[in-house]
C-alpha cells in the first residue's frame, strides 16, 4: 500500500515512508486522479491540464510515455481503466480521497484529521499554467470544506460547553483566513463565553486593525463594539437566569445530530440528571433571533401538562447560550428509536388502508386530548408524527403557537413562514389569526389522504401556488385516486377536508369515532 499525501505538499511514499516517485509531473497526475475519485479523468482532460502548451499529438504521446514509465517504476497497478483513467485506491491511499469521503459522510472529525495543510502547498509544475489554475481552484475548494468542518466541530464544542476545544478550533479557522469576519466573531464569542473577556477584546482589536491595514477604506467591522455589548448583556443578565442557562448546558450531553427541520436542529443527547436518552431541539438561529426567548419558554411550558399515550411529552425547556452570545430557546422530548411517518411514506408511497386509518385514529385521539386542554397543534404533518412499535406519537405540540406568540411579527418581517402549505387549513392559508381545533382536523385529513393515495390533496411548484389551491380548489375525491378505500373512510376524510371549519367534524374526537367505526 502506498500513501499519496496532497495536503501540505505532494509525495507518494511506501509503507516505510520512503518516497517512491520523485518526478513532479507523475505526482501531479496522481493528485489529479485522486481528486477526480471514482469518475476518473479522460485522457483529453489530463493532457489539457498537464501539457496545455504542447500540440495535441505531442501531449498524447507524452502521456503514453509517462504512464509506461510509471508502470515500470512501480510494480503494483496504480491505475484502473484506460479512458477514463482512475486511481487504484486499493493500492494507493490518498489523503484527499479520505477527506472527500469524510465530507460526504458528514464526519467533520475525520475530515479535519485528514487535512494537514493547503492542497499541494509549495508544489508547482513548470510550463503548465492550466495545472496551476486547477491547483488554485482545488486548493480554495478544499480549504472551504475544511473551514466548514472546523466550524461544525466548533459549534458542537460550544453546545457541549467544551470552551478550550472550541477556542482552539476557532483559532485554526482564523489562521486559515485572518480576514474572515465570521471566524473572528466565532473566536471572540468563544473567548468571551469562556470568561476571557480581555482576550476577546484583544482579538477584536487586532482583527479590526488588520482589516484597516489590508483592506483600505473598508467599513468598520464593529467587532469591538460587539464584544463590549456582549459583556454588558452578560453583566446585566439576572443571576437566576444565568444559573439556569448554565445548568441546562451542564445537564445535557449532546452525542450527535439527528436532523434539521425548518424550526430546530435536533440532537440525540444524554440527560445526565436522569441518565436517559433524549431528543434535544435547539431553535435554528434565524428562528431564535426572531423570537423572545422568555416568552417562548413561558408558552412552551404550558405543554408540560399534556399527558396522553399518543403525545410525545415535553421533558424540559429553557435557554442555552447560542454561538453569537444570545440566549437561544431549546426544548427536550423523549428520544424515539423509530422514525417519522415521512420516511415511511417515501419508501412505500401508500399504506394499507387498515394501518393508515389506525394511525389516523391515534393521532385524532391525541388531538382530542390536547384540544380539551386548550392547545392546538397548528403543524400536523408526517414529519411530526413519529412511529414506534406500530403506534403513532404526535411531536412538537404547540411549538408553532409558542413561536408565533414569542415572535410572530418579527418572524414574518424576516420572511420566516411557519407551516408546510400542503397541510395547512384554508383559514391558515388565508392568514386568519383565529385558528382553532378544526384546523388540526383539516391537517390530519391531509395526512390521512396522503397515507392512502401517496400524495397530499394539493401540491404545487411554489408555496403560493399550493396555498391558492388549498383555498380555492375542491379536494379530489379519495376513491377516484384509490378505489379500494371504503366509501365510509372516504366520507370521513372528505368531511375533515371541508373548506369551511363549520362543515368539518366539531372536534377531533368525532373524527376518531368516524374512523373507529370503519375498521
Amino acid at each position: 500500500m502506498f500513501r499519496l499525501g496532497t495536503f501540505g505538499g505532494l509525495a507518494l511514499t511506501d509503507a516505510a515512508g520512503n518516497p517512491v516517485i520523485p518526478q513532479r509531473r507523475r505526482l501531479a497526475l496522481l493528485a489529479m486522479l485522486a481528486v477526480a475519485g471514482e469518475r476518473g479523468l479522460t485522457r483529453d482532460k489530463i493532457v489539457a491540464v498537464l501539457w496545455s502548451e504542447s500540440s495535441s499529438g505531442n501531449a498524447r504521446h507524452a502521456l503514453e510515455q509517462l504512464l509506461y514509465s510509471m508502470r515500470r517504476q512501480v510494480p503494483e497497478e496504480l491505475f484502473h481503466g484506460t479512458d477514463p483513467l482512475r486511481l487504484n485506491t486499493r493500492v494507493v491511499h490518498a489523503d484527499v480521497v479520505e477527506f472527500g469521503r469524510a465530507i460526504a459522510a458528514a464526519d467533520p472529525t475525520r475530515a479535519v484529521a485528514a487535512y494537514r495543510g493547503p492542497f499541494l502547498d509549495g508544489f508547482y509544475l513548470a510550463d503548465a499554467p492550466e495545472f496551476e489554475r486547477w491547483v488554485e481552484q482545488e486548493r480554495t475548494r478544499l480549504s472551504d470544506e475544511h473551514a466548514k468542518a472546523l466550524r461544525k466541530l466548533a459549534a458542537e464544542a460550544h453546545v457541549l460547553g467544551r470552551h478550550t476545544a472550541e477556542i482552539d478550533l476557532w483559532r485554526q479557522i482564523t489562521s486559515t483566513d485572518p480576514l474572515a469576519e465570521r471566524a473572528a466573531i466565532g473566536l471572540v464569542r468563544a473567548l468571551a463565553e469562556a470568561g476571557d473577556w480581555a482576550g476577546a477584546l484583544r482579538h477584536a482589536r487586532e482583527y479590526e486593525a488588520r482589516v484597516r491595514q489590508e483592506v483600505p477604506g473598508a467599513p468598520a467591522t464593529g467587532l469591538v463594539a460587539l464584544v463590549e455589548r456582549m459583556g454588558g448583556e452578560r453583566a446585566a443578565r439576572p443571576g437566576r437566569e444565568a444559573e439556569r442557562t448554565a445548568e441546562a448546558g451542564d445537564r445535557y450531553a449532546i452525542e450527535r445530530e439527528l436532523g434539521r427541520g425548518a424550526v430546530a436542529t435536533v440532537y440525540l443527547a444524554r440527560d445526565r440528571k436522569h441518565d436517559r436518552a433524549v431528543a434535544l431541539k435547539i431553535l435554528r438561529p434565524e428562528i431564535a433571533s426572531g423570537s423572545d426567548a422568555k416568552r417562548f419558554a413561558r408558552e412552551i411550558g404550558f405543554l408540560a401538562r399534556l399527558h396522553h399515550p399518543h403525545i410525545l411529552p415535553l421533558y424540559d425547556s429553557g435557554t442555552l447560550v447560542l454561538p453569537d452570545g444570545r440566549l437561544g430557546p431549546f426544548y427536550v422530548m423523549p428520544y424515539v428509536r423509530g422514525e417519522s411517518l415521512r420516511p415511511r411514506l417515501q419508501r412505500e408511497v401508500q399504506l394499507p388502508v387498515a394501518e393508515a386509518v389506525h394511525l389516523a385514529r391515534e393521532v385524532a385521539d391525541a388531538l382530542g386530548h390536547a384540544h380539551q386542554e386548550g392547545i392546538v397543534h397548528r403543524d400536523i404533518r408526517p414529519e411530526n408524527i413519529l412511529l414506534e412499535s406500530g403506534h403513532a406519537l404526535v411531536a412538537d405540540f404547540g411549538i408553532a403557537r409558542a413561536l408565533e406568540t414569542a415572535g410572530g411579527e418579527r418572524l414574518s418581517a424576516s420572511g420566516i413562514v411557519l407551516g408546510v402549505p400542503a397541510y395547512v387549513s384554508p383559514e391558515q392559508a388565508a392568514g386568519n389569526g383565529e385558528i382553532d381545533s378544526r384546523s388540526d382536523i383539516y391537517s390530519l385529513g391531509c395526512v390521512l389522504y396522503e397515507m392512502l393515495t401517496g400524495t397530499p390533496p394539493f401540491t404545487g411548484a411554489t408555496r403560493g401556488a399550493v396555498l391558492a389551491r388549498v383555498m380555492a380548489e375542491a379536494v379530489p375525491p379519495l376513491r377516484t385516486v384509490r378505489p379500494d378505500v371504503p366509501i365510509q373512510v372516504e366520507r370521513a376524510v372528505m368531511t375533515a377536508l371541508a373548506k369551511q371549519p363549520k362543515q368539518r367534524f366539531a372536534d377531533a374526537a368525532q373524527f376518531a369515532v368516524a374512523l373507529r367505526g370503519e375498521t
